[in-house]
Order: C-alpha cells, then structure tokens, then sequence
C-alpha cells in the first residue's frame, strides 16, 4: 500500500478562476441637457466660480 499523497498548495491555486477580464459596465447614452446643467454648476462650485454661464459652441461646430 502506498502512503497517502498530500495535496499540493499549486494545485489549489491553479483551480481558483482568475478573471482575464474587468466585468463590463452599463452602456450609458448620452448626457441629457439636465445632466450636463448639473455637472456644469458642480464644476463652477468646485474652482469657486458659481453662476458662470457655460460656454457656447463655435459655428461650425455640431452640438452634443
């Protein structure tokens, strides 16, 4: 009869799943103009600059 073989500590790591890639996040769409209103004001607060109207796109340039 043969001695029992302990287990090898290698083997056991081996068999834990290792991720190969972050888990995905949600797909947001884009920003409504609430969203970017609020944003805005809470970067104005921020550099303590409140009320500064936001900038304006240059023509020729599409909105987002």
């Amino acid at each position: 009869m043969t001695a029992p073989v302990a287990p090898n500590p290698f083997d056991a790591l081996l068999a834990e799943l290792i991720p190969s890639r972050p888990e995905t996040t949600p797909v947001r769409g884009p920003w409504t103009k609430a969203e970017q209103d609020a944003h805005w004001n809470a970067l104005c607060e921020a550099v303590g600059t409140p009320g500064t109207p936001r900038p304006q796109p240059k023509a020729g340039r599409q909105a987002a």
